[in-house]
């Protein structure tokens, strides 16, 4: 009976490691003042953009490699015609705006539009230079992601083809400038008693001899 006591105090201690050694879930908070930047489009396709109006409702936890996808926001053009001119890359910045963590993160893209089938088949495509790493410090990262996304049509005419962009939140608690985790209270009294237990075998087996 008594050698079972320091064997349940090892077994107690590993299970306790191994509960305590999952980070716990982040909370993030989307805030209110998330924008989108088409000026660098005025000279070429000229496009427009409509953010949520309700990201400062969304709240999510994630764990370690969970994601989290919600609506970002409306991309539209509001040149009747792809013209010749049209058919070059403008830049386009989304501002993503945090209250949890506070701050505000910019992703990069380019919009450009296209014409075929003497101007019949007309549109416009906008890709972003994703995902963007974000630093937490001794939290991890996390990573932000836009969708791409396109509209075209035959024989279009006017601005009347919009796209919704999405964005895509990934945590990972592990991230290279994170330190390794610290043990709990629990996982140290459990450690303890393991510890105590076995050195309580060790003298034993000693007196015997």
């Amino acid at each position: 009976m008594k050698t079972i006591i320091p064997i349940l105090g090892t077994v107690l201690l590993t299970l306790g490691i191994a509960f305590n050694a999952g980070a716990a879930p982040y909370t993030f908070d989307m805030g209110a003042g998330s924008s989108v930047d088409t000026s660098g489009t005025n000279d070429v396709l000229k496009m427009f953009a409509t953010v949520n109006e309700n990201l400062d409702d969304i709240i999510f936890s994630l764990d370690d490699g969970q994601s989290e996808t919600f609506y970002f926001a409306t991309i539209g053009t509001t040149e009747t015609w792809v013209n010749d001119d049209d058919i070059q890359p403008g830049e386009i910045t989304a501002n993503i705006d945090f209250d949890i963590p506070d701050m505000t993160s910019a992703v990069d893209g380019k919009s450009i539009g296209f014409a075929g089938c003497f101007h019949f088949i007309q549109g416009w495509i906008l890709k972003w230079d994703d995902p963007v790493s974000v630093d937490l410090g001794e939290t991890g990262e996390f990573t932000i992601e836009l969708s791409d996304v396109a509209y075209g049509s035959w024989c279009w005419q006017g601005p009347d083809g919009t796209a919704d962009v999405s964005a895509t939140i990934t945590y990972n608690p592990g991230g290279s400038s994170s330190p390794a985790p610290v043990p709990e209270p629990s996982t140290i009294l459990l450690m303890g008693i393991g510890l105590a237990g076995l050195a309580t075998l060790g003298r034993k087996r000693l007196n015997r001899y």
